[in-house]
């Protein structure tokens, strides 16, 4: 399968974020781009099979993420 190559608009304090989260793991723009994507879709597909995404700290502290 042929890669696709497309162009993503981000306003300035998305981009900060992107590189910001780039420079942190050391993984290059394209790769944090698919990995939130894969996150994305694991997220969605619990989300639509009526789950929940939950993250948890290493302390025990829950946060539930709603609306993807």
């Amino acid at each position: 399968m042929a890669d696709t190559r497309f162009e993503v608009r981000l306003n300035e304090r998305l981009a900060q974020d992107f590189d910001a989260i780039a420079n942190e793991t050391g993984l290059s723009r394209a790769e944090v781009f698919r990995r939130a994507i894969a996150l994305y879709k694991i997220a969605k597909q619990a989300q639509q099979d009526a789950g929940h995404v939950i993250l948890r700290t290493q302390e025990g502290a829950e946060r539930e993420l709603v609306g993807i």
